[in-house]
């Protein structure tokens, strides 16, 4: 073998040339070098079997290959080295020109056919390029190809299979699982808090953590299991071979602890969990579409009972889903089509017995029956309709605290309940200044309502859009006071102007001394903090004495008067003898 070394190393050709005969390898390699003005590597081989050896070991861009090699037919020589390096261009040469035998080699996958004795500088230049630019152009192609189809089957930012890639190595899984007699188990889940460390961190923290997640997954499965990310925080594991529940269980739990563990994303530590959805082939489904269903339904399940669990499918989940999908779809078609109302509780005060104002209370009769707002507005959270709800609410709130002006000298303050979503909205101050100027009413007769869970975990966005709806004028009211968890933090930290004390604490007042000590209290914190009180669920004239009693100003609840609809609120705003007449008249309490 003889090498001519090229003189640029970066754009050199690799050559393999098989020919027996010494003096006319020799007479080829010359002309090679002079065509390529020596840039090129001629490695040469005496035989066929040495010649698939190095091709089989070796990086050629090009073979010249002696047709009447003795060793072995020139055809077959041709097809046994096509085998050995399918990529590599083939250029046969011949002793002399034979129509039939170019034809045969060319059928046979050479790229061209040279006559050895009309060889020269020149031939052996533009064939050799016109091979190699070939060559270059097929390998780019076929690298092309590649990354194309792992595109189409891969996802981008973690390079796990997707969704599509998923259900065909399922399927097989369970068609091998059927052929061994053995279970596969299917975990479906998703990131608990994954949204808050995109809030807060940002997109670039998130993508990271999404790809720790899956390097997490990879090693806590086996190379035969699947894993795949399906999108967003929703990934999804098939471990095959197990033999019994128990076992998926397990599998389930170490997935959960390995997702649970410490993060560090931009030298922030955070933790994160998993809701696992399980379910099992062949007791749960017996397709791979059904059975990612099943375990896409218990992971629901998982995070509606608060997440950072496993669920196994069960029977009648299904229907729940049915269910909610029913609740979804009408939900979106009654913010579309105006099948929501308002309905008003009033807000007394209790000492001058005047009317100060109303609670904003939506209501959804979806077919024949009412549903709660404990289940649609969680709905409309979960599926960005919140806002759009959110904006609906206010704005007819706003209208009607209006029309009440124009019957009733005495302004009233009307209350809204606010979701977290709107509060997570940067833009929302300014939507609540605009519907306020719509509208018309002034800012500081708005109470925006809000629960502690909602700012439980308050961000800098969730403080900037509290201090926004300072300055638009309008005041905040924490409601449900007491059933959080970081109540005396919140007072210190937010822009609170009134407390609604729950009326949990209201109703065990009347039979529990520790009750009334609560209220008793939080009552004069308030007084102490200069926050406005309004205790809720008042139902029995024994809660509104002891209220009184106790300082307390303004009251809301059934004894004084039930949520009603737009005209018959209007109604019991011009009544010589309102509702709540009637229990703030009784002598026992003055």
């Amino acid at each position: 073998m003889r090498n001519l070394a090229p003189a640029d190393s970066n754009s050199r050709i690799s050559v393999l040339l098989v020919e027996d005969d010494a003096e006319e390898a020799l007479r080829i390699m010359e002309m090679l070098a002079a065509a390529r003005a020596g840039s090129v590597l001629v490695s040469h081989a005496e035989g066929v079997e040495s010649a698939l050896r190095m091709l089989i070991e070796g990086s050629y861009d090009v073979v010249l290959l002696d047709l009447t090699l003795p060793d072995g037919s020139g055809i077959d020589a041709l097809l046994r080295a096509k085998v050995a390096a399918a990529s590599v261009p083939v250029l046969v040469m011949a002793d002399e020109d034979n129509g039939p035998q170019a034809l045969q080699a060319l059928r046979a996958g050479a790229q061209d056919y040279l006559v050895k004795s009309e060889l020269d500088t020149q031939l052996v230049a533009r064939t050799l390029r016109h091979a190699v630019e070939r060559h270059r152009m097929l390998r780019h192609l076929n690298e092309v190809q590649q990354r194309e189809h792992f595109l189409a089957t891969h996802d981008s930012l973690t390079g796990l299979p997707n969704r599509i890639s998923f259900q065909r190595g399922l399927q097989a899984a369970l068609e091998d699982a059927e052929r061994e007699g053995t279970w596969v188990g299917l975990f479906f889940f998703d990131l608990d808090g994954f949204k808050a460390v995109n809030d807060n961190l940002g997109h670039a923290a998130g993508d990271a953590l999404l790809r720790e997640v899956a390097e997490r997954l990879r090693n806590a499965t086996r190379k035969s299991d699947l894993v795949a990310r399906l999108g967003g925080d929703e990934f999804v594991v098939a471990v095959k071979h197990i033999h019994d529940a128990h076992a998926a269980a397990t599998w389930a739990e170490d997935i959960r602890r390995q997702i649970g563990q410490r993060y560090v994303l931009e030298g922030t530590e955070c933790w994160l969990t998993a809701s696992i959805g399980t379910a099992v082939y062949p007791g749960d489904a017996e397709d791979a579409e059904l059975l990612t269903r099943c375990a896409d339904t218990a992971m629901y399940h998982a995070k509606a009972q608060g997440a950072n669990r496993v669920r196994f499918y069960e029977d009648g989940m299904n229907a729940a889903i049915a269910e909610r999908f029913r609740l979804v779809n009408g939900l979106r078609d009654a913010v579309a089509s105006g099948h929501l109302v308002l309905h008003f509780q009033p807000q007394v005060d209790l000492l001058s017995a005047d009317l100060v104002g109303a609670e904003a209370l939506l209501r959804w009769r979806h077919g024949d029956r009412l549903v709660s707002p404990s289940v649609f507005v969680p709905i409309a959270e979960q599926t960005g309709l919140a806002v759009s709800l959110g904006e609906w609410v206010l704005r007819e709130a706003c209208e009607s605290a209006m029309r009440w002006h124009s019957i009733q000298s005495r302004p009233l303050r009307i209350g809204v309940n606010v979701s977290g979503r709107q509060l997570s909205d940067e833009p929302f101050p300014s939507r609540v200044a605009a519907i306020l100027q719509e509208t018309g009413l002034p800012p500081d007769r708005l109470d925006l309502e809000l629960t502690e869970t909602s700012v439980i975990d308050a961000n800098a966005t969730t403080l900037a859009t509290l201090c926004g709806l300072r300055d638009v004028g309008v005041r905040i009211a924490m409601d449900d006071f007491g059933t959080g968890y970081s109540s005396l933090t919140l007072l210190r930290e937010l822009p609170v102007d009134a407390l609604k004390i729950d009326q949990s604490f209201i109703h065990g007042a009347a039979t529990s001394e520790r009750d009334i000590a609560l209220v008793g209290g939080m009552l004069r914190m308030a007084q102490e903090l200069g926050i406005t009180t309004i205790c809720e669920g008042v139902e029995t004239p024994e809660q509104l004495q002891l209220l009184r009693v106790r300082g307390c100003r303004l009251v809301q609840g059934y004894l004084l008067g039930k949520p009603v609809g737009q005209a018959e609120f209007e109604e019991q705003i011009v009544a010589s003898q309102p509702p709540w007449s009637g229990p703030l008249s009784d002598p026992a309490l003055f």
